[in-house]
């Protein structure tokens, strides 16, 4: 190997080890303004520059600010603003989309430069767009800055954009965690606003109860206690301390729709089954009413009354109602049900539970394809990288529009393979047989990454690099004993096989590491002689019962340091 080569092979290696190195960070850090100046300070020192900066694309789309960066003097970082004008290097890359380099700006005649930049001895820079999410402008520019002329290379390029898109990852994970974090504050508001209504509602019951004169008297004229009852905007009943429910309105008929009333069969606890959260059912003696017709105030009780409309939470407060003499006389009980917002605040809980779960998950799989991808050069480096990441996006993306419940695999299917179908799902050299199927959230990821594999492995080396190539592939669900998805991918009319390929790669570590290790289904592969077949059964039940548990699964990528060498491999 000569020098020259030497060289680049160790500045590829420096930047796969930056790459894997800030992927960490920006997988870990909640803090952007940390993940930012990091990213500035590592790819200064790869690049071997003085200066690096991010300018953030602000709201009115035309100014940017440097949001962090190394090497500036104090009154730069935070506080400059530019104009990304159409005379600028930043205002073409926005408008472009691609990298922007001036190896002597001294000699530029495309663009003018800020001031700041002379001042800081600048003569070489490159820009390079921190994409947005889907539908999203650009967060802004990756910006690398040398004090000497400079001819950034292609390899530095390709280097730039990926790490670029690595902050473009952090910046929209932290982006999201931020919705969300508002989402729950915003729900926690309008909880504690209702429950502020609802206590100063008893309040002024309680207030009401222990001004009413000769309560006794009244409690016999039930006809008078009805009508205030009645018209409560929640349920609401009164409570002898037998347990007898005296009077209810219309509104706790509802909740309780066995009560009888007048009746001694009418006992509040009779009909009422409801349990706490974790399930224990609630005793007697621990209900509202029980507690008041103890003397004891108990308000804002949430519960899970179990009946005809199933498992719904409801809010119950019991008051104490005193005769002349201080002597409890009765309990008021009042129910709202607030089902709808407490199912709401665990919807968001899971929600950011699973948003956390999946992100990380992803750059935890994009940590593994860079450490453990192989290629002979960069450009195709990056072109297994950039597809197997598209892969795991495009799962990502299926699993958000779905609310993380699952992914449709045609819809996966064709994704991988859009280039050989038509609209109707088939094609000249792809034929897809099976009736539509929604993956469980936890298969998605994984087996989108192993069809990504096949596909690569059928485009490099299989059926899909010849014309005369064929691919078909076929699922279908047995439903007994379990529901089981069996699916095959078989391809003919590719090129001659001798039989199976013995060099070690990504594409077995993925169908090793995540069809039969992370999901416990099958694979075996077999190769024909002009094609390969590979058959995927898949325990459709054990993964969806793993979906609806706490996301304690272990990463692709320590999966993949488990799989022991010398196991067969496709794709590198």
């Amino acid at each position: 190997m000569s020098k020259r080569e030497e060289k680049e092979h160790d500045e590829l290696l420096r930047q796969q080890r930056t790459l894997a190195r800030f992927g960490e960070l920006a997988l870990q850090s909640e803090d952007l303004d940390e993940i930012l100046n990091e990213a500035c300070r590592l790819v200064g020192d790869t690049l071997g520059t003085d200066l690096a900066k991010v300018v953030e694309l602000q709201e009115d789309g035309e100014t940017l600010l440097v949001r962090a960066g190394v090497g500036w003097n104090p009154g730069i970082v935070g506080q400059l603003r530019l104009k990304a004008s159409r005379g600028t290097s930043e205002g073409h890359a926005l408008s472009t989309g691609e990298p922007v380099v001036s190896s002597d700006i001294s000699q530029e005649k495309r663009f003018d430069y800020a001031p700041f930049l002379t001042d800081h001895g600048v003569k070489a820079i490159v820009n390079v767009i921190i994409i947005g999410a889907r539908g999203r402008p650009p967060f802004g520019i990756l910006q690398v800055d040398s004090r000497e002329p400079r001819e950034f290379t292609d390899d530095d390029i390709v280097f730039l954009r990926s790490y670029a898109n690595l902050i473009a990852a952090a910046v929209e994970r932290l982006r999201v965690f931020g919705e969300m974090r508002n989402s729950n504050q915003e729900l926690e508001r309008r909880v504690a606003e209702r429950t502020h209504a609802l206590t100063e509602a008893n309040r002024r019951l309680r207030a009401e109860a222990a001004e009413r004169e000769r309560v006794q008297e009244a409690l016999r004229s039930a006809s008078k206690m009805e009508t205030v009852v009645e018209h409560l905007p929640v349920g609401a009943a009164l409570v002898s301390p037998t347990g007898q429910i005296i009077l209810a309105n219309p509104e706790f008929r509802r909740f309780l729709p066995g009560c009888i009333i007048p009746s001694a069969d009418a006992r509040l606890g009779s009909e009422w089954r409801a349990f706490h959260a974790d399930g224990q059912p609630i005793l007697p003696q621990e209900f509202p009413a029980a507690r008041a017709l103890r003397g004891e105030l108990a308000l804002n009780m949430d519960f899970v009354q179990r009946g005809a409309e199933g498992d719904r939470w409801r809010r119950v407060s019991g008051v104490p109602v005193q005769g002349e003499d201080g002597q409890v006389v009765a309990a008021l009980v009042v129910i709202v049900d607030v089902d709808e917002e407490r199912r709401s605040t665990e919807l968001q809980a899971f929600l950011a539970r699973e948003v956390n779960h999946r992100a990380k998950n992803a750059l935890a799989v994009v940590q593994a394809a860079l450490r453990l991808t192989r290629a002979d050069d960069v450009p195709s480096f990056i072109r297994a990288i950039e597809g197997r990441v598209a892969a795991l996006a495009r799962a990502q993306t299926l699993l958000a529009a779905d609310r993380w419940s699952g992914a449709d695999l045609h819809t996966l299917l064709r994704g991988e393979l859009s280039s050989f179908l038509d609209d109707h799902g088939s094609g000249l050299k792809v034929v897809l047989r099976g009736k539509r199927l929604v993956l469980p959230a936890g298969a998605a990821q994984p087996f989108s990454m192993a069809i990504h594999e096949l596909a690569t492995n059928a485009v490099k080396y299989g059926a899909l690099s010849k014309p005369t190539g064929r691919l078909t592939i076929e699922w279908h669900v047995e439903r007994a004993p379990g529901a089981v998805l069996r699916f095959r991918w078989a391809e003919t009319g590719g090129p001659p096989q001798e039989g199976p390929p013995t060099r070690l790669g990504f594409g077995s570590r993925v169908l090793s590491g995540t069809l039969r290790d992370q999901l416990g289904g099958k694979v075996s592969t077999a190769w024909e002689s002009t094609g390969l077949v590979c058959d995927i059964e898949l325990p459709l039940d054990r993964i969806m019962r793993a979906d609806a548990s706490e996301f304690e699964g272990e990463s692709m990528e320590g999966r993949e340091v488990k799989t022991e060498s010398g196991t067969t491999e496709m794709n590198e």
